[in-house]
């Protein structure tokens, strides 16, 4: 009984210690909490560091790597918490302050998730770009319909909880004056600090191609910033009139003693039509038979193994790994280096949306070439069927424009239809033509849910099960590409034109593949094959994608243009990259010296034309059932019925009809036309317009040719941020406006309805 009675009084003495150390920490929390109330700066702070720190820890996908980079790298996470930090701070400015800390917490960690679920699907970060480009027809190549439904539900949920939170958060007493100077005061730091950062060289201020690298090394904040801010290119440190006419000068003389350009043209220009050029641009496409420890049931590429043996070739120096097809493309029609540009910077979105540049296009249409783009992808992704009018393209065929498409299992159409898009570009004209093609089949994200069987295995490559599925159904998509250069070439070679194939890829797969696992060691090369049917001699050597355009034209025996007489004679010099500055600055933000002047500057936005086949109504038919039956040609799945300024829902037949899904009255005088839309309902291009007139049975079509119909464009992500962004700083200076104004009246009430002493009524007393 003794120990029993001692055991009991134990408990009951360890209850009364643990609730009053629970009181006491309760104690001591609230008075912590309370103490964050009355000092806003220390809670942005700590909310700052702690934000900054988990969203390094999500681009790492890994706690520990979070924590060293904290002490391998302090002063850049330094500088990031303190970009959290000062947005923080201008929460503190409102009494909802704590509605407008989880607004903000919610917006940076909504940035951060975004950025680690992107590079669970790809090697590069999150860039502004991405927001740019994003649609929901491009998401759901990524994501199936679960993980898009908990995503949306999610973001709903979150917005939600913070409308609550809005309602129902207790309101802060402000110290307009302290809170203001606090909030300064984190913005100078942070500034300070950027400043004096990049000038020591802490913090980059250089293009990186390795992004991934960079977002580790700086930061996700820095790095994200810099894709929105840091675009153009530098004014180089000595830039006049006289240092660009010295550069052109010596261009010219070195162009005119160039022998070996002028033996060419003498051995290609020889009175024949001028060979054919087109360039294949194969997505994520490289020689896996240079991985090592990799083996493979059978050669996945095949016809690219053999004409790497046979014709002209070697490794080519792409800017980006992972993606960035979009940046290759530029470098090598544009033939300027994106080492130059801003961070991460997509010069499609940016300086190339409205000025044209040089480009290996508009050289070589001062020798008669018709310019044709294909991409068996939406035309409006990177803008393309804008950009491409500013690089001297004359037509540009679209996925919108493709005929009998074929798709792969992640939703990717398959290249085997641009055999025939290539030929109809060769056939569109009388003369001589160059084809820029992007091909897109092999695109990631490679499933690895299957159920196919693969012709072509593979062992050696990734530690589990899922890796080695997605790299199989990788090769075997790499395998039907192959396919397709081999089709093409046989296309090519019954036809009775010289022709120059330009094959390569735009960069290596976003698997996790390190330098030591190429032969090449280098993560940002790629192949490239140069076929010919006219005899052109084998050169080996490797090259950068932005010489590559300037090397076509020096086997043609052509050198036009100041970008590439600069990459054909000066490519060893030590002048070399510094020129190309130069050059670069001058035609896109400068003055046009190299030119003689903006009025002299020889490139002009071309007329796109989208499609090299005309889309055509020739009858439109009233069914008995009141739908409308169009006839024409060259109809796709993306055609839609377009009739007095509105679509009408539309189903496919076939090639050469389409009809309307629900009851369409025919009028006399109704306007229709045939639109090309992509999934987002944006507007690539349409028919003629088709006038009903006279009777139902005899309608005419409008002699208006030239009449174009503007549609808006599709929804973007970025467009909504913009949107959300303004709305949050339109209701926050709303709320100051109201808070203050609220406030004056209320105190001018309370000044009216104080008793006022009467010096009558004192006296008397």
């Amino acid at each position: 009984m003794p120990y029993y009675f001692g055991m009991g009084e134990l408990c009951m003495e360890l209850k009364k210690t643990f609730k009053s150390v629970g009181s006491a920490c309760l104690d001591k929390t609230k008075a912590f909490f309370k103490y964050l109330g009355n000092h806003p700066w220390l809670l942005c702070l700590m909310l700052g560091f702690f934000l900054n720190f988990t969203i390094e820890c999500l681009h790492r996908h890994s706690l520990w790597e979070g924590i060293v980079h904290v002490f391998t790298s302090p002063l850049p996470f330094i500088f990031n918490s303190f970009v959290v930090c000062a947005v923080m701070s201008v929460g503190s400015l409102f009494k909802r302050r704590y509605f407008f800390y989880s607004l903000f917490s919610a917006i940076f960690l909504g940035f951060g998730i975004a950025n680690c679920v992107l590079l669970a699907l790809r090697i590069t970060p999150l860039e502004w770009a991405d927001l740019q480009v994003v649609k929901i027809s491009l998401i759901t190549k990524y994501m199936n319909t679960f993980e898009i439904i908990l995503i949306v539900a999610v973001i709903a949920l979150a917005i939600a909880g913070l409308i609550v939170f809005c309602v129902k958060c207790p309101k802060a007493k402000v110290n307009y004056l302290r809170e203001g100077v606090t909030a300064v005061i984190f913005v100078a730091v942070t500034f300070v600090m950027l400043f004096g950062f990049r000038a020591a060289n802490i913090l980059t201020t250089q293009h990186t191609k390795n992004l991934a690298n960079a977002y580790k090394t700086y930061g996700f904040h820095y790095c994200f910033l810099c894709s929105v801010f840091d675009l153009g290119i530098d004014k180089p440190e000595v830039y006049t009139k006289a240092d660009v006419n010295t550069i052109v000068g010596a261009l010219n003389e070195a162009s005119s003693n160039n022998e070996e350009v002028k033996n060419q043209a003498q051995k290609v220009q020889n009175g024949e039509k001028a060979p054919n050029v087109i360039y294949l641009q194969l997505e994520t496409f490289f020689d896996v038979n240079h991985l090592s420890n990799v083996q493979f049931s059978e050669d996945p590429i095949p016809n690219f193994t053999k004409l790497h043996n046979e014709f002209t070739s070697g490794y080519l120096g792409v800017p980006s790994i992972g993606a960035g097809t979009a940046n290759t493309e530029f470098e090598i029609i544009a033939g300027m280096s994106l080492d130059h540009f801003g961070m991460g910077e997509y010069p499609y979105k940016t300086i190339l949306q409205t000025e044209p540049s040089e480009s290996v296009c508009y050289n070589l249409k001062n020798h008669g070439y018709s310019t044709h783009a294909i991409h068996n992808n939406t035309g409006v992704f990177y803008d393309r069927n804008i950009v491409f009018a500013n690089l001297g393209f004359d037509t540009f065929t679209s996925l919108e424009y493709m005929q009998d498409v074929e798709f792969t299992d992640n939703g990717w159409a398959k290249d085997n239809v641009l055999v025939g898009c290539i030929n109809d570009c060769l056939d569109s004209s009388e003369g001589s033509d160059v084809v820029y093609t992007i091909t897109v089949q092999s695109h990631g994200k490679y499933p690895a849910d299957y159920t196919a069987e693969l012709p072509i295995t593979a062992t050696g490559f990734g530690d589990d099960e899922d890796t080695q599925r997605e790299f199989a159904y990788y090769i075997n998509q790499l395998n039907e590409v192959d396919q397709f250069i081999g089709d093409l070439l046989e296309s090519l070679k019954s036809r009775d034109e010289r022709t120059i194939v330009i094959m390569y890829g735009d960069h290596l797969p976003s698997f996790e593949i390190a330098p030591e696992d190429l032969e090449s060691g280098d993560l940002f090369a790629t192949e490239f094959v140069i076929w010919d049917n006219f005899g052109l001699e084998k050169e080996d050597f490797n090259i950068n994608s932005y010489q590559l355009g300037a090397h076509t034209l020096k086997l043609l025996g052509y050198d036009d243009g100041v970008l590439t007489k600069l990459h054909q004679n000066f490519s060893d010099d030590e002048n070399y990259s510094t020129w190309l500055h130069t050059l670069q600055y001058d035609m896109l933000y400068g003055k046009k010296y190299a030119y003689g002047g903006k009025e002299n500057y020889p490139y002009k936005t071309t007329s796109l034309k989208m499609g090299v086949k005309d889309v055509t109504i020739t009858d439109v038919i009233p069914n008995e059932n009141g739908t409308l039956t169009v006839k024409g040609e060259n109809f796709t799945p993306y055609s839609r019925i377009y009739m007095n300024d509105d679509f009408i829902d539309t189903v496919f037949v076939d090639n050469f009809t389409l009809m309307s899904e629900g009851e369409t009255p025919l009028r006399t005088s109704d306007l229709l036309a045939v639109v090309q839309v992509d999934n987002s309902e944006s507007s690539l291009g349409s028919s003629k317009f088709y006038l009903v007139g006279g009777t139902h049975e005899a309608p005419t079509v409008t002699e208006d040719s030239d009449h174009i119909i503007y549609l808006p464009q599709g929804f973007k992500l970025s467009t909504a941020i913009a949107i959300i962004v303004i709305g949050i700083a339109v209701i926050a200076a709303s709320a100051s406006i109201i808070t203050v104004t609220v406030r004056r009246r209320k105190t001018a009430c309370q000044t009216e309805t104080e008793p006022k002493t009467d010096d009558a009524t004192s006296d008397n007393d």
